[in-house]
């Protein structure tokens, strides 16, 4: 997974050649992941919340990878 941008709550990235984009949200309820995954030619792989029991960046990420079959 290469990072193009990282910050605290914020991830951007690319893995296999998708772009990978994660954000904390406490808009509904505290320690929620908002997970984008799209194509290169802008598909959607991924869109929506992960799961609740994903409680750390590092859990997103995999969960992004996985639920978008990469």
């Amino acid at each position: 997974m290469r990072v193009l941008e990282k910050s605290r709550g914020y991830f951007r990235g690319t893995h296999k050649g998708a772009t990978i984009e994660i954000e904390r949200t406490t808009l509904f309820l505290p320690h929620r992941f908002y997970i984008t995954v799209t194509w290169k030619d802008g598909g959607k792989l991924y869109d929506g919340f992960a799961p609740p029991e994903i409680t750390t960046m590092r859990e997103a990420k995999r969960d992004a990878i996985r639920g978008a079959c990469l």
